[in-house]
């Protein structure tokens, strides 16, 4: 055979081959979807302004919500609303506005921002008037980057408005408004309505508060009959207050006025209020928010509303994320005996007769300290904290091979060989974070509390030899 002929033969050999290995490789092909590119901060556009009201003013509780597009996302940053301009008040005063406020963001078109507590273009807060100027949004990136949205001109006229002056708990020293509490807190609330006329004997400035009794335990004394009586167990009831002084209402836990009562359609009147206290949390829940409602109206028949939430917690709650930490593996324990296959296999299916049992225990990294100067007890168990609940297991009971679910297992020993079944025991540590909370509304890192827990691992051993030896791994502790 010649050179050239030997050439040939070889190639008409690896052609085929080269096919199938082509056909091979385009049929076992799985498409790759490419990396999604990275995140780039990008600034927001706006394109709307305007207040969540019927009749297009703006006051103190109301929300102005912006419409744009490319408002950035929880997980890469914050918006910050710019406020600048102008506001000419109701006694023909001109002040300059230049304020970062953070707004809601309800999706990447549309976020709200709420005017609260107070007039916050005027340097008092209580004055009426009008701004003009300019929003703009800031996309503040969690890398540091800023991306600055296009400029949207605005004029918000302000109406009359009911501003909080205290509300908080009382007897203490909390900052004057407060929007978180304990649970069985006793209350303080003093509102002024501003833009309205004051109260005199002849035109009296009536002050409507709406309770809901859930929300709200109160006692209250009428000389002529027991008003928890008649009081709802759920539900509204309004406690109606005639001021013929001013332009501020007060109502208050361990209070010595007395006021108009409204339940439904029934009214009663010279009634005093002895006890406001936030409720209870109801059984299986770690907050809820208390609503006040209140509206004033004056002589002229002129009104403000304000519509406030009071988020109550408990003394503490705990997050725990449901992942657990391997402390310590335990080497395998043969739990039972040499099993044949015998001359035709055999099929076997794990069975205790080596029972197990231990015990969860509780322990903690507390800051006592922290907790005891905010009035937190310096004992963990003692925040009332219903740990089994939050880890989703009793932590008082025992962790048992009995009564463990993950020890079914079967498997085939095959003709000739033998089999063992082992157990390891492996120790692990839940943990939860704890978070302090005061009746002033703060929070405070108190530490973890962890929980110490056991799991059990079958494993079906088979060899030519009695007794194979476990694939389970070896034993070993691990640094937590």
């Amino acid at each position: 055979m010649t050179q050239a002929t030997r050439f040939f033969a070889t190639l008409a050999l690896a052609l085929p081959l080269a096919i199938v290995a082509c056909g091979g490789d385009q049929g076992n092909t799985t498409p790759v979807t490419p990396p999604p590119p990275p995140w780039k901060n990008v600034a927001a556009t706006l394109f709307a302004a305007s207040p969540n009201t019927s009749d297009g003013e703006f006051g103190v509780g109301d929300n102005l919500v912006i419409i744009g597009q490319d408002f950035i996302d929880a997980t890469h940053g914050q918006p910050i609303l710019v406020i600048k301009g102008s506001y000419f008040d109701s006694d023909g005063k001109t002040h300059i506005v230049d304020l970062q406020e953070t707004p809601k963001r309800i999706n990447k078109t549309k976020l709200t921002w709420r005017m609260f507590p107070n007039i916050v273009f005027h340097p008092n807060g209580d004055k009426l008037g009008e701004f003009v100027g300019e929003l703009r949004v800031i996309n503040q990136g969690n890398d540091g980057s800023q991306e600055l949205s296009t400029s949207l001109p605005v004029t918000l006229r302000v109406k009359p408005s009911l501003i909080p002056r205290v509300m908080r708990p009382l007897g203490t020293n909390c900052q004057p408004i407060v929007e978180a509490t304990l649970e069985g807190t006793g209350f303080s609330f003093v509102f002024e309505a501003v833009g309205l006329r004051a109260g005199t004997q002849d035109a009296p400035l009536t002050f409507h508060w709406t309770f809901l009794r859930e929300n709200w335990t109160v006692k209250m004394s009428n000389g002529s009959f027991d008003p928890d009586s008649i009081l709802p167990k759920t539900g509204a009831f309004v406690l109606e207050d005639a001021v013929t002084k001013g332009t501020t209402s007060m109502v208050q836990d361990l209070g010595d006025r007395n006021f108009l009562l409204k339940v439904g359609s029934d009214a009663f009147g010279d009634t005093r209020l002895k006890e406001l206290r936030t409720a209870k949390i109801p059984e299986g829940g770690d907050s809820y928010p208390a609503s006040v409602n209140v509206a004033a109206v004056d002589a002229s028949g002129k009104t403000a509303r304000l519509a406030i939430s009071l988020k109550v917690m408990q003394m503490a709650t705990m997050t725990y994320d449901g992942a657990q930490k391997i402390v310590e593996r335990f080497a395998p324990t043969m739990v039972s005996e040499c099993i044949p296959g015998g001359d035709i296999g055999r099929q076997v299916s794990y069975r205790e007769d080596k029972a197990e049992t231990r015990g969860r225990g509780m322990s903690f990294q507390y800051n006592a300290n922290v907790g005891v100067n905010l009035g937190l007890p310096s004992n963990p168990f003692a925040l009332g904290l219903n740990f089994s609940a939050g880890f989703g297991v009793d932590v008082n009971a025992s962790s048992s091979t009995t009564k463990s679910k993950g020890l079914d297992l079967s498997g085939q020993i095959l003709p000739g060989l033998y089999g063992v079944f082992y157990r390891q025991t492996t120790k692990l540590y839940r943990v939860g974070h704890l978070v302090g909370h005061t009746v002033c509304g703060q929070d405070v890192d108190l530490g973890e509390a962890i929980l110490t827990d056991w799991i059990f691992t079958p494993d079906l051993a088979t060899g030519p030899q009695c007794a194979p030896a476990s694939n389970l791994p070896p034993a070993k502790k691990f640094a937590i």
